[in-house]
């Protein structure tokens, strides 16, 4: 495909075929509107569904369901983060801070000055006043500078601010100290020393200015506006740009990539000048609305995220049905599942298998699960899994692995170094944040089976034993989350507190029983009373340091355990690594301030909803056409979630069907088919419409390899060190 040489990514086609016919600037990927010649539905690989992770149930089953395509253009899906306050944040302030220098009066300044000829006289401010009057040159050496040992502090400052007052940026000032020998009295050196000040007075780089820190906190905020871009690529290439490490720009939330998103970053210390500069490389993402604290950002600083989808190719006839739907959504809510995200995209080999095997110290299997060849790879490990698989030489395979970031690469490396039988080992060399991630999967496995069986057998009536907080917690106490994973669906991803006690054995039973109380069953009386609603419900992840419902929930979770030889003991595992103290979520989540609207349209092209960025600029999206000149309908949502709730199972309860990719890819074919034949796209452009096409320019082997690790390596490193 057609690739910007600058950026690496792809562009969208219009108009019929031609390798040549690429739009100069990338914008939003649409379908392939060409002549409709033996066309086929795109393909799907065999990925997994939800039923496979126990997403079976509704709120209201009896609701109808209705077809909408998700993501049909990726301006479809915008995303803002709701800080801790509970504000929207959206972008609309451009302006760039500076530092400001606080005027002097003239008078003083030539007072300064006079007082300072002893050190400073007409012949050195001449010099200085003709460096502040050159261009920049890196490479010659422009600089003055003043010996300034008999000044004390207080006139030093006075020649700094002489400086920043006369010159305006164009110069900058600092003190040096030395040591040196103090002479005695008979010219003779002594072992006494004394400290030589030395002024010096530079012509800075361009943009660079005074280096001091004088804003009014330790750490810059910023939103970040993209499109079509993962934060972490985001964090990646600021963090190059400004000489950190992707660990040290710090955000609330992971958002998703295919969407327009707006989010809360920090950085400590680097101007927003600087940050600006660094993000300008970066195209389709926009900064602004800068301030200051004294503390970082961190993950899970948020109360949750607003979202705006566009549903498109929505039946006009459903629209009585649609609006039922809503409003059942409305007053129910929905359950709370963890989405697909959660489980991988493998169905051989979900995520909370590999948990399952740790869990059980059969590390072998876990090793054979992680590096075992899938459909769904990525192209460059592929065939690494594959020889790995059938030679098992895990020294060969890891050096096919350029990055150590990922895990497939930190286990065989493990295995190269110990022994290709010390599985143990081997595994102990994936960061326990990122080797987590499975046992993390099994609980979340185990959380969607409960909430299943136990709103198929009660519904959404209250039952006495079901467990309710004891009071009113913050959210991020509330739903803690273990993983610092990507939520496709653009919801945020928080860390959950780790519930295993880290101090001393004889204060262990009284950390556990401190967590244990944070919920109570709840009482025929209580139910009777109308205090409580099915919202205000929540269910354990398994795990040794919980409090499991009064009732028969209580013997679905030994069940379940049972099936694969485990019991909420064993998960205070011995190896305190894979040990999972166990956490609570909301078994159903009502989205708040729910609006809707419907909205014409004539192309899959057309702009649905404004962006931050279109708002701010007064940019104009699509004119809605009048309805008797319109050809599709779309369905408008404006909603907010709070933490670790998926958007994807709010949008499945309005469906009433499965919400993976690669139906929604099919679903848009045959909507398509349906609606204008003549237009229907083929396989490769059904998957460029959703940007999943694949590279297909000749490279290198080794270049194309390199390629595909970049990001994956950012994205690893970002969950390594959060």
């Amino acid at each position: 495909m057609g690739k910007d040489r600058n950026r690496g990514r792809r562009h969208h086609f219009s108009g019929p075929y031609n390798k040549n016919n690429w739009r100069g600037k990338q914008r939003d990927r649409t379908i392939y509107n060409g002549p409709a010649r033996n066309r086929t539905p795109p393909q799907q690989k065999v990925t997994l569904r939800e039923d496979q992770v126990a997403i079976t149930e509704f709120t209201n089953p009896e609701a109808p369901g209705f077809t909408g395509i998700l993501k049909s253009r990726f301006s479809d899906f915008h995303v803002n983060e709701i800080d801790t306050e509970g504000k929207v944040l959206e972008l609309n302030d451009l302006n760039v801070p500076k530092v400001a220098i606080e005027p002097v009066d003239p008078q003083d300044l030539e007072k300064w000055k006079k007082e300072l000829e002893g050190v400073i006289g007409a012949e050195v401010w001449q010099d200085i006043a003709n460096l502040a009057e050159k261009k920049y040159d890196a490479t010659a050496e422009q600089k003055v500078e003043i010996d300034v040992s008999s000044l004390d502090k207080e006139k030093r400052t006075q020649v700094h601010q002489l400086v920043k007052q006369l010159y305006k940026g164009k110069l900058v000032s600092t003190t040096i100290g030395q040591q040196q020998l103090k002479p005695t009295s008979d010219e003779k050196p002594s072992e006494a020393a004394e400290e030589k000040k030395t002024i010096r007075i530079l012509k800075p780089k361009p943009g660079r200015g005074d280096n001091r820190w004088s804003f009014p906190g330790e750490y810059v905020t910023f939103l970040v506006h993209k499109t079509n871009m993962d934060t972490v690529e985001v964090v990646s290439t600021l963090a190059s740009r400004l000489n950190l490490r992707p660990s040290q720009v710090n955000y609330c939330g992971t958002k998703d990539k295919r969407a327009k998103t707006t989010q809360n970053f920090s950085i400590r210390r680097r101007s927003p000048d600087s940050i600006l500069g660094a993000s300008r490389c970066l195209r389709d993402v926009h900064v602004g609305n800068f301030g200051f604290r004294s503390t970082t950002l961190k993950l899970g600083d948020l109360q949750g995220n607003r979202f705006r989808i566009a549903l498109r190719h929505i039946a006009r006839d459903k629209r009585p049905d649609i609006e039922t739907t809503l409003e059942s959504v409305k007053e129910r809510g929905f359950i709370n599942y963890y989405g697909l995200q959660r489980f991988g995209n493998s169905a051989s080999v979900p995520t909370y298998e590999v948990g399952v095997a740790l869990l059980k110290c059969d590390y072998k299997l876990a090793c054979e699960l992680i590096l075992k060849p899938r459909d769904t790879d990525v192209e460059f490990l592929r065939p690494i899994r594959e020889e790995w698989w059938e030679k098992r030489d895990s020294a060969a395979a890891a050096a096919k692995i350029y990055s150590d970031k990922f895990i497939e690469k930190k286990l065989l490396d493990g295995l190269a170094k110990f022994g290709e039988a010390q599985y143990s080992t081997a595994l102990r060399q994936i960061p326990r944040n990122m080797l987590m991630l499975y046992p993390h999967a099994y609980q979340s496995y185990i959380f969607n089976r409960i909430a299943s069986k136990r709103i198929k057998e009660f519904g959404l009536k209250l039952i006495p034993g079901d467990l309710v907080y004891v009071e009113d917690l913050p959210p991020q106490q509330e739903e803690k989350e273990k993983l610092n994973e990507e939520e496709v669906a653009g919801e945020s991803a928080d860390d959950v507190s780790e519930t295993t006690p880290d101090a001393a054995e004889e204060d262990a039973e009284e950390e556990e029983s401190i967590f244990k109380r944070k919920v109570r069953p709840l009482t025929e009386d209580d139910i009777a009373s109308g205090q409580f609603k099915i919202s205000d419900v929540v269910l354990p992840l398994p795990g040794h340091d919980i409090t499991y419902p009064g009732n028969q929930c209580r013997e679905w979770y030994d069940e379940m355990l049972a099936e694969v030889g485990l019991t909420s003991e064993l998960l205070k595992h011995k190896e305190k690594t894979y040990s999972l103290g166990g956490a609570y979520r909301k078994l159903i989540i009502q989205p708040s301030d729910l609006k809707w609207s419907f909205r014409l349209y004539n192309t899959p092209e057309d702009t649905l909803i404004a962006s931050d960025w279109e708002r701010l600029r007064n940019i104009p999206i699509t004119e809605e056409p009048k309805e008797e000149e319109a050809k599709f309908m779309a369905l408008l949502l404006e909603f907010s979630l709070p933490t670790a709730a998926y958007a994807t199972m709010f949008l499945r309860e309005l469906f009433k069907k499965d919400t993976s990719t690669a139906i929604q890819m099919h679903l848009e074919w045959e909507a398509m088919k349906a609606t204008k034949k003549e237009d229907v796209p083929d396989e490769t452009a059904a998957k460029e419409a959703k940007g999943e096409v694949e590279e297909k320019e000749e490279e290198e082997p080794v270049e194309k390899m390199r390629k595909l690790e970049a990001k994956a390596e950012a994205e690893a490193e970002v969950v390594e060190t959060n």
